[in-house]
């Protein structure tokens, strides 16, 4: 006992010297740690690394830009189970200690001593949101300190619940996912608020090991992890034994989600990336978390998308089947397994699907599919599939299967629903009836042509629909922006607009015959003719656009001349230097992307106003700060009016101002003459004239302009010159080139009377247009190979290769919307015609038509000369051939 008491002195100066040891190392290392430890407030400016995200109009997202996939998220939004079985496995003292747990920190210091291994067992949250803000991730003692200190000093400033809330925005989940709102969306396809318990606890055991515990990386490990979270739950008293039985009898069910894209526009989407790096950076634009809303129409992109793939495989259908995409030895012996394996080596395009081929015979053939499904094409799912020979030929008729397909051969097919018996049909017996639609498959292949549609609206340009390609996945090359192609008629439009600027009519006559013209530059003779090879001879300029006569559009353009007619498409917005001023050009020898084609129609579908193609409308930042916002050209026709309101009133004002100065100057020099001492009044009393007086201040009772005047969309086409192209173009509609496609499929747009357009092809039919409009949409479509040298075919133009895509989207667009049609400007006049020869009509014309003109253009002279007198003797004026 005495011995005791003797050493009880030195235990207590050694446990005193160790106390100021341990004091002054903890000093030390805070004087050398503590001046470079970050500011805490930092911590609140930093910007998460966010992905850029791409939404359409209505604010559905269209593409997502960025290495990290992060959707923050604040604490409210977390379910309280996710935060209980997180805290109950990564940090169960968190709400207790003061940002290092030392019960912690001395289980890794036992460990270390026992094991002689590093650990990072001691970390606490706050900690890791003090490496995962600040630090690097290697393991040594010195970060660790670090890492403590800088731990007590963002526990001093900032509340738990914000400190957690840093940790769920910044922590990998892998797979890219940062944050658990990008995890919920990764993993699950979800949100938060949706997930389930076994969802919430697979989720909270990935920080331990993003890989390891990684529910698609390696299920088994993240099922075993789950399963201690739950029971950590079930300990803490968080969750009940039943909630906890069901959890643990879930399956992990997790599946690698891409972001949530709801609208297919990826050639738009890529234009907007594009952009932002240019605009932004590169940096900015990936990781600064913008918000770019686009001018696209979601539900108007569907129906575009789908116009085009069924316009381009039925013209590839049409063409015939070009055989398998591969063969492969097939055998009795193949595993289904390897059979399998092919397939999934096989991407799906669009929306065809790759088959391999089992069986044939002369009635049917098995296939596989690559969800291990095995399905039966018929005679009739194969029937389409002559032989392809060349763009103008086909094979055999096919009258089997077996002609068509071979076992082992890799082919493409599209699912097509079957539609059930009707309720007055009696199904067979062994029929389910409670089945409204089976599973049935058609032969396809990936089309070899090309395409591209886009739709604007034609007040401001805003672009609401662009599909760029077949796939995108099969290209990334935008036909509608990138490739330039030939208009062929597609541009006469605009060259008859030119020719009325020039007092040509559209009952002008102009002789529709062959033309051989000396081409010099090329050293040869260039023979225009019309793609049927008939002519009519003397042709009004009406009929000739009406029905697309090349030798009328070469004769016009010949009568204005090339360089009248480039200035004035320029003046529309046509890019001059992709418009040689030559004959050609009446056909369209200009070389424009489908954009271009589009934006210029849509001067004819506003009413004559030129506007710009945009496809942004703002851009904001991560806090919803807009940083961007478009204010585009826009056609204000009540600006118009209230702009030439202004302009009279001031023209009446400087007339007033004017009169009244001579008025002055009047009465000033007779008070002179009556002066006595001949002084001047002037000098007395001149008159004070405000000069900074600016005009349209003195304006009265005028509106203000809905639009700033330096946004107003200018006037390029004069208002009854639009009017009668708008006229003819309505023609081509109704009694033109796109009338049979419209009529052979009975089209409900040919019930409308609001709607123009114009096919177009080009020479040897390389490319197939068609442009179309009304009021509210202005599309344009373009089929042909990306190989320019390669033709559709002879028998392949606008109004049958394009105007189908731009027919079927357009049926969708307008369905339930009312017409709307130009008003009828002033100065407009009705004429009865000869169509013969476009002058009047007397009662000896054969079959006289109306027309309409400007009323300085209307014809004068007769056709005929009239037999009687034609005026009413009693009123003394015109009758019906009146033209005012």
């Amino acid at each position: 006992m005495k011995r005791l008491s003797n050493l009880a002195p030195k235990f207590a100066y050694i446990a005193t010297l160790i106390v100021l040891m341990a004091s002054m190392c903890f000093i030390g290392l805070y004087l050398a740690v503590g001046p470079g430890l970050p500011e805490v407030e930092s911590i609140r400016k930093i910007r998460l690394q966010t992905p850029m995200r791409v939404y359409s109009s209505d604010h559905q997202l269209i593409a997502e830009f960025g290495e990290k996939r992060r959707i923050p998220i604040t604490l409210d939004q977390v379910p309280r189970d996710f935060i209980n079985a997180l805290l109950s496995t990564e940090d169960q003292r968190f709400y207790e200690h003061s940002g290092v747990d030392l019960y912690g920190v001395l289980r890794a210091i036992v460990n270390l001593a026992l094991t002689g291994s590093k650990s990072q067992g001691g970390s606490t949250i706050t900690m890791q949101v003090a490496r995962n803000y600040y630090l690097s991730r290697e393991r040594r003692f010195s970060r660790k300190f670090t890492e403590m200190f800088l731990a007590w000093k963002i526990e001093s400033e900032l509340s738990k619940n914000e400190i957690l809330e840093l940790y769920l925005n910044k922590i990998h989940f892998g797979h890219r996912a940062y944050g658990l709102g990008a995890a919920a969306q990764v993993y699950y396809g979800s949100t938060l608020d949706q997930l389930t318990l076994p969802q919430l606890a697979t989720l909270a055991g990935i920080p331990k090991g993003e890989s390891k515990y990684n529910p698609v990386s390696n299920p088994d490990h993240a099922l075993t992890r789950r399963s201690h979270v739950l029971r950590r739950m079930l300990t803490e008293n968080h969750i009940t034994k039943e909630r906890f039985d069901n959890a643990m009898n879930a399956p992990i069910a997790a599946v690698k989600h891409g972001a949530r894209v709801t609208v297919d526009a990826p050639y738009l989407a890529e234009m907007v990336r594009r952009y932002a790096v240019e605009r932004f950076g590169q940096e900015v634009a990936y990781s600064d978390g913008l918000k770019v809303y686009t001018s696209l129409d979601a539900e108007l992109q569907a129906h575009a998308q789908q116009a085009l793939v069924d316009g381009l495989e039925e013209y590839d259908q049409r063409h015939g089947y070009r055989g398998p995409e591969h063969t492969f030895e097939l055998t009795e012996q193949t595993p289904p397994e390897e059979m399998l394996q092919w397939l999934e080596d096989v991407p799906k395009v669009g929306s065809l699907e790759p088959a391999l081929v089992l069986e044939v015979d002369e009635e049917s053939a098995a296939i596989l599919l690559k969800n291990n499904e095995v399905a039966k094409l018929t005679l009739a799912d194969v029937k389409w599939a002559r032989a392809y020979v060349d763009e103008n030929h086909l094979g055999k008729r096919v009258k089997t299967v077996d002609q068509v397909l071979n076992k082992g051969e890799l082919i493409r097919v599209r699912w097509v629903p079957e539609q059930a018996p009707k309720k007055e049909e009696t199904p067979a017996e062994d029929t389910p009836t409670n089945i409204t639609t089976t599973k049935r498959y058609r032969l396809s292949q990936i089309p070899d042509v090309s395409g591209g549609f886009v739709s604007l609206n034609p007040d401001n340009g805003a672009i609401e629909v662009l599909v760029g390609g077949y796939d995108y996945g099969l290209s990334k090359f935008n036909m509608v922006t990138q490739a330039r192609r030939q208009p062929g008629s597609n541009i006469k439009p605009f060259v008859y607009s030119a020719a009325f600027e020039k007092r040509f009519t559209p009952a002008s006559m102009i002789n529709d015959m062959p033309i051989v013209e000396a081409d010099i530059t090329a050293e040869n003779f260039w023979r225009p003719k019309n793609d049927s090879d008939n002519y009519r001879g003397p042709t009004s300029l009406r009929v000739g656009l009406r029905h697309s006569k090349n030798t009328v559009s070469v004769r016009l353009i010949r009568e204005i001349g090339a360089v009248f007619a480039k200035k004035y498409l320029t003046q529309l917005g046509f890019p001059a230097e992709h418009m040689p001023p030559y004959l050609s050009l009446a056909l369209g020898s200009a070389s424009f992307t489908p954009l271009e084609v589009a934006t210029g129609y849509a001067t004819l579908a506003n009413g004559g106003y030129k506007v710009d193609s945009w496809f942004i409308k703002r851009v904001e930042d991560a806090n919803g700060q807009i940083i961007f916002d478009h204010q585009p050209i826009q056609v204000c026709q009540t600006c118009e009016t209230i702009i030439a309101q202004q302009n009279a009133q001031a023209q009446e004002i400087a007339e007033q101002t004017m009169q009244q100065e001579a008025n002055d100057r009047t009465n000033i020099a007779s008070s002179n003459a009556a002066l006595p001492d001949g002084s001047a009044e002037s000098e007395r009393t001149t008159p004070e004239v405000d000069v900074n007086e600016k005009p349209g201040e003195s304006f009265s009772n005028l509106p203000v302009l809905p639009v700033p005047e330096e946004f107003i969309a200018p006037r390029v086409i004069e208002a009854r010159n639009h009017f009668l192209i708008n006229d003819i173009l309505k023609d081509v509609i109704h009694r033109g080139t796109a009338m049979p496609t419209l009529t052979r499929t009975k089209s409900p747009l040919l019930k409308r009377n609001d709607l123009a357009g114009k096919t177009g092809t080009t020479n040897d039919a390389k490319d197939a247009w068609f442009s179309g409009y009304n009021t509210r949409h202005v599309a344009t479509a373009w089929v042909g190979f990306k190989d320019h040298s390669k033709k559709l075919g002879v028998r392949e133009f606008g109004g049958k290769a394009a105007l189908p895509v731009w027919q079927k989207f357009m049926e969708k667009a307008l369905h339930g919307i009312s017409e709307t049609n130009h008003s009828r400007p002033e100065g407009i006049v009705t004429v009865r015609i000869d169509p013969k020869t476009g002058l009047l009509a007397s009662n000896l014309t054969e079959n006289p038509v109306f027309e309409m003109f400007r009323a300085e253009n209307a014809p004068t002279e007769y056709a005929d000369k009239p037999i009687e007198n034609i005026f009413n003797q009693e009123e003394n004026k015109v009758e019906d051939e009146s033209i005012f």
